[in-house]
């Protein structure tokens, strides 16, 4: 079970550092000015479908995990467009594998990351100040609310092990 903490762990680092894209015709203009500002993190939930390619059989697992214990912030700044997260939150995550159902918490996840931020449309993108890129969609700003998406798809080898992994992330934050 660690290891599928870890690679829950794993998964929502790809996800913060990887990028996603989208390429639909009615993408809404969302201003800079409407990001601007401090959001309180009040929701996060995650799903990952991860396949493990082994010896020329694939083994399954997928992952849903619930935020809770939600205390982080995001601030958006102008001139330069800088951004500055803290904070933490845990997760209720049930992993499916091998027919077998198990739900186990993973307490105190740090969400920290700091970097540049510019925004095209309704896709935001981060580079943190480690020089990595992410995209985030933003589904819907209005009343006080953003709701950002990010879906990674990557593979990760390991000692020989091919991993498939296919991962979505939905963070809501309210304005402070």
């Amino acid at each position: 079970m660690k290891k599928l903490s870890l690679l829950f762990l794993l998964c929502i680092s790809i996800a913060v550092l990887s990028c996603s894209s989208d390429d639909s015709d009615s993408t809404p203009e969302i201003s800079e000015e409407a990001v601007l500002g401090t959001w309180i993190g009040v929701d996060v939930n995650y799903t990952s479908t991860s396949t493990i390619n082994l010896g020329g059989e694939s083994f399954v697992t997928t992952t849903v995990g619930e935020g809770y214990d939600v205390d982080y912030t995001i601030t958006f700044n102008e001139n330069p467009q800088t951004f500055l997260s803290e904070g933490s939150y845990s997760a209720e995550l049930t992993v499916t594998s091998f027919g077998q159902t198990q739900v186990q918490n993973v307490e105190n996840y740090e969400f920290g990351i700091n970097g540049e931020w510019s925004l095209v449309g309704n896709q935001l993108s981060i580079t943190n100040d480690e020089g990595e890129d992410a995209i985030y969609t933003i589904e819907f700003l209005s009343n006080g609310l953003i709701q950002l998406t990010a879906l990674v798809e990557d593979t990760i080898i390991q000692n020989g092990i091919e991993t498939d992994i296919v991962a979505n992330t939905i963070t809501t934050y309210e304005r402070q």
